[in-house]
Order: structure tokens, then C-alpha cells, then sequence
């Protein structure tokens, strides 16, 4: 049985946990040759010898460093078909408490490492038939929530620059992003740890629950391959019904 991303090449960031380790794991099992990056190396490589996947210590802010390990990932797979953007970082803060420091390096991981990545994987998907681009925003990006100033803000970056991307990289290259509502992962587990938040979560959807993050892999699968063939430049809110309300 042939799997839907056979023969693709995918670089995915954030791969060493939650939803990059997921996407990384239905993708590996659609069978694509994957490069996973996170900038905690030793739990990438284990996602990665799990997977049969090569595996990147990588801190998507630093864009010197994305650019080398990006070309060296592109040149082990032979080329690039598709790009997932998964990592980020969370700080819940009132504006008024908000540290510039931690302003900073949301803006970096969030926003320019997408930037980052795409920028050098860029040479590569234009070489592939037809390429990918799926970034991991937030529905945050969609609507205002108290103490989100600072993620917020990078997230709705993150979905605008990607629908920027779907104008400027067509007709070839599709991109789009995935805005997730709470998914549980250990950047959200202060919050489905505790039954209080847990039931005030859930009750705030329509499903009832929390999401998992093989919800937001499939919804990645979706983008990644010919099945979303003419959807580009939109955001999939992935929430359990929260955003639409």
C-alpha cells in the first residue's frame, strides 16, 4: 500500500514534541523521507531514529543556523517538496508585565522562524513539481485573548506572512497555515493538567474537548498533499468550533 506522501522530501521544525512530533509520525508513516529540526537536539534525534528521519539540532531564530542545516537537509534528501512549520513558544502575560526579552523571542521563534525556514528551504521547493508550505499558527492569530499580546501577535504574523507566501510563490508552491485551538502538549499542560481549566476549556467548543495533537497532524496531511490542490492562502482553525463564535 502506497502511502499519500510517497516520494515527498519535508522539512519539519519543532519535531522534537507535540504537534512537530506528531505531524512527524503520520508523515513518516504516509511514507515521507523527512528532516526534522528542533532546537532540543537530543529529543529530535530520537523522534528521528524512531522514524528511520534525519535529524537537525536547530533554533529556527537563528537564521544563520537555519540556513546551514536547512541546505545541508535539502541536500540529503535530494531536494525539498514541503515545508511544516511547528515550532513555537507560549508566554501567557498581561502586556503590562510582559518582558521585552519575552516580546523578542516570540517574534523570533514564531514569526521569523518561519521566515527563516522558508527563506532557505526556498530554492529547493521551487525546484519540486509542486511544493508545500503549512505553518502552525494559532487561533490566537484570529481573535484577541487576554495576555496574548505578544503571541498573538507573532501567530497572526506567522498566518498573514503565509498567505503572503501563497500569493508571491504560485502557481507551484501552495502555502497555508493551521490555527489550533488547545491541543494538549506540554506548552499547554498547566492548563489540561488542572480539572478547573480542563472543564472550562471544553466547555468553550462545540466538540466538548480538548484537542489532540494528531488532529492538527491530519489537518497537516491535508495541506501536504493533493488533496488540498486547490486550497492555498487560507487558515484552517483546528479549535473543536471556538473561532467561528
Amino acid at each position: 500500500m502506497t502511502g499519500k506522501l510517497d516520494g515527498r522530501r519535508i522539512v519539519i521544525t519543532g519535531a522534537a514534541s507535540g504537534m512537530g512530533r506528531a505531524i512527524a509520525v503520520l508523515f513518516s508513516q504516509e511514507g515521507a523521507a523527512l528532516a526534522l529540526l528542533d532546537r532540543n537536539e537530543e529529543g529530535v534525534k530520537a523522534v528521528a531514529a524512531s522514524l528511520s528521519a534525519r535529524a537537525y539540532g536547530c533554533d529556527v531564530a537563528d537564521r544563520q543556523m537555519v540556513n546551514q542545516v536547512v541546505e545541508a537537509a535539502g541536500m540529503e534528501l535530494a531536494g525539498l517538496d514541503g515545508v511544516i512549520n511547528a515550532a513555537g513558544i507560549l508566554d501567557i502575560t498581561p502586556f503590562g508585565d510582559l518582558d521585552p526579552d519575552s516580546w523578542d523571542r516570540m517574534i523570533g521563534v514564531n514569526l521569523n522562524g518561519p521566515f527563516n525556514v522558508t527563506k532557505a528551504a526556498l530554492p529547493f521547493l521551487r525546484q519540486a513539481d509542486q511544493a508545500t508550505i503549512v505553518t502552525i499558527a494559532s487561533v490566537s492569530a484570529l481573535m484577541p485573548m487576554p495576555g496574548t499580546t505578544g503571541y498573538s501577535a507573532s501567530k497572526a504574523g506567522a498566518a498573514m506572512f503565509t498567505k503572503c507566501l501563497a500569493m508571491d510563490l504560485g502557481p507551484n508552491i501552495r502555502a497555508n497555515s493551521i490555527c489550533p485551538g488547545v491541543i494538549k502538549t506540554e506548552m499547554t499542560r498547566f492548563l489540561w493538567e488542572n480539572p478547573e481549566h480542563t472543564a472550562r476549556a471544553t466547555e468553550r467548543v462545540a466538540l466538548k474537548r480538548l484537542g489532540e495533537t494528531e488532529d492538527v497532524a491530519r489537518a497537516a496531511l491535508f495541506f501536504s498533499t493533493e488533496d488540498s490542490g486547490f486550497t492555498t492562502g487560507t487558515e484552517l482553525p483546528v479549535d473543536g468550533g471556538f473561532s467561528w463564535r
